[in-house]
């Protein structure tokens, strides 16, 4: 015997906190990807501070940081309205697969926080702008042609690269051209770690019509010891960098320790069990730490 169907709450009788989940405005606010915009506000004001050891003009590193905001949420918004066709078949519930937004709509937006990055940039300093502006590129760049290739750590590698400069850029000190060159290699290396450790979760969830990434090429038991592979690789140039070049090693001391302690942690913590929850708990200890890893850097090189 069929059960009768039971009509709707009316709105009223439905929670504000319900209310606010299924809003608009929340929705919007996920598309930007806020937790992600929050982490790169500290990380790159942190790194103008740092680079420029503190003497400097204090809104220099709120500018910059806020320019970097700006264009992380026109990467945001521009990356789930370029994804909608593939998240509509793996991730059902964000805004636009789940019908609160529409793509057009979330296209247009986009123009708004990448005017203002634009603008902040330039009234730093032009070149501080463009490179605010090769990161958004780097970001669509990902979203366009390189998700489903083995070049998807480029994206993530280019940006580690020019936060960094664009930091330095935006303090205007004058760093040894040792320390300009070294900032290559270990951008490259810090952005390719974040790539790996960030997408292992749930990078199956982006399998769609045959492509794949570097991940699905080297299988989930490969992918793991690689991407630690090439966060010691970043670590130990790190290091390496400010003892060939000068600088004050001690600045490195802190999250040197700490990605060693939590990276023992999660590796002891896998060798038991690869699981998706697991994978995610290592996510959440290891990649806050890798722009500060950059902040320190930066530290370090400029007390050469």
């Amino acid at each position: 015997m069929n059960e009768p169907e039971r009509e709707p709450l009316p709105e009223s009788a439905v929670s504000w906190q319900v209310r606010l989940a299924r809003s608009r405005a929340v929705a919007w606010l996920e598309l930007c990807r806020p937790h992600a915009a929050t982490l790169l506000l500290l990380s790159s004001a942190l790194m103008v501070l740092t680079a420029a050891e503190g003497s400097l003009f204090w809104a220099l590193p709120l500018q910059y940081g806020a320019m970097v905001v700006a264009f992380s949420c026109a990467a945001g918004l521009l990356g789930n309205a370029l994804d909608a066709e593939i998240d509509g078949k793996s991730r059902l519930m964000r805004p636009i697969p789940a019908g609160k937004i529409g793509t057009r709509s979330v296209l247009l937006a986009a123009a708004i926080p990448t005017a203002i990055g634009a603008a902040i940039g330039f009234s730093t300093d032009w070149r501080v702008s463009i490179i605010g502006l090769a990161m958004l590129g780097a970001s669509v760049m990902y979203n366009v042609g390189w998700r489903g290739s083995i070049l998807g750590f480029a994206s993530f590698a280019l940006i580690g690269v020019l936060m960094p400069v664009g930091a330095i850029q935006t303090a205007d000190v004058s760093f040894a051209d040792a320390h300009l060159l070294w900032v290559i290699p270990v951008g490259a290396l810090t952005g390719a770690a974040t790539f790996l450790i960030y997408k292992l979760p749930d990078f199956e969830l982006d399998d769609f019509d045959g492509s794949r990434s570097i991940l699905h090429g080297l299988g989930i038991d490969t992918a793991i010891p690689m991407s630690w592979a090439i966060l010691a690789g970043g670590l130990a140039l790190a290091a390496a960098s400010i003892n060939l070049s000068g600088g004050h090693l001690a600045w490195l001391l802190g999250p040197l320790l700490y990605i060693i302690l939590a990276g023992l942690f999660c590796i002891a913590m896998l060798i038991r069990r690869v699981t998706e929850a697991r994978l995610r708990l290592q996510r959440l200890l290891i990649v806050p730490a890798l722009p500060i890893l950059l902040v320190c850097w930066l530290g370090a090189a400029a007390s050469a």
